[in-house]
């Protein structure tokens, strides 16, 4: 019975060593929109905070919305999203505590090389949209993303609905901008996408950039440090930390020297 007693609380203490291990094996997490990740200048940027710092991150890749809602109960220390209307909504909330903008790149219309709706031709992203409702297949992530929200805001410029377009030609994906863009190759259809993750797609089939520059087109990233007055667990020095390192010069360069195909997709605009 005494031995039985012993392996038990051997057992226990080792199903609590692993708990604090596991819990211990980052010192912080940041919590960013998928299209940093789909880009590739998440983990670029996580990779030289990590060597600068010696800090360990965890890093997640949700959709913005998804990224806010989660934060709300406190399951990042940092947050690098791209909606700032919502960002806005979050802030005065309570649930941030620091909000910086970090960098740029922009939204551009995605299409089939042949161009059924003309949207080369187009004058303004809400031009080029209304041309593709009246004839064409567009592809929106419908995930309450940053990127659909921008898509929202477009059309709501033109006043559609796109909720009553007809499914044939308004497919919603429910998932980030990978998988978005690979459904818009196949059916040869017309999308809103970041330039970032754009290029660094690599099956674009019969699609390409038709149209690009307009100021509803403009895609700005956001750091928030989540309120630690709401959360016990978050950790002040970790946070500190990475805020102090997002506003260095380390940061902007780490930006600036980031390129995909001989490009830099990304302007830092760090304070």
């Amino acid at each position: 019975m005494k031995n039985i007693v012993i392996t038990a609380l051997v057992i226990i203490a080792s199903l609590i060593f692993l708990m604090f291990a596991k819990q211990s094996d980052h010192d912080l997490t940041l919590m960013a929109t998928t299209t940093t990740q789909d880009s590739g200048i998440l983990s670029h940027i996580v990779d030289a905070f990590e060597k600068d710092s010696g800090l360990k991150v965890k890093a997640i890749a949700y959709g913005t919305g998804k990224v806010l809602r989660s934060a709300k109960d406190g399951n990042a220390d940092i947050l690098l999203v791209h909606d700032p209307l919502n960002e806005d909504i979050f802030m005065k909330g309570g649930f941030g505590k620091e909000r910086i903008s970090i960098m740029q790149n922009d939204f551009v219309i995605i299409g089939p090389n042949s161009d059924p709706a003309t949207v080369k031709m187009s004058n303004s992203a809400s031009d080029a949209f209304k041309k593709i409702a009246s004839k064409s297949i567009f592809v929106s992530r419908g995930d309450g993303s940053g990127t659909h929200n921008a898509e929202k805001r477009i059309w709501g410029k033109i006043q559609v609905d796109q909720e009553k377009l007809s499914p044939n030609n308004y497919i919603i994906t429910g998932s980030g901008m990978g998988r978005t863009l690979g459904i818009a190759v196949e059916k040869e259809a017309y999308a809103l996408t970041d330039r970032a993750t754009w290029l660094s797609y690599k099956n674009k089939g019969q699609l390409s950039v038709l149209f690009e520059n307009d100021s509803d087109l403009e895609n700005i990233y956001s750091v928030i440090s989540v309120n630690p007055l709401l959360f016990g667990h978050i950790s002040l020095n970790a946070q500190d930390i990475f805020m102090k390192w997002i506003k260095s010069q380390e940061a902007r360069e780490t930006i600036k020297n980031f390129q995909i195909n001989a490009e830099n997709p990304y302007l830092a605009i760090l304070p």
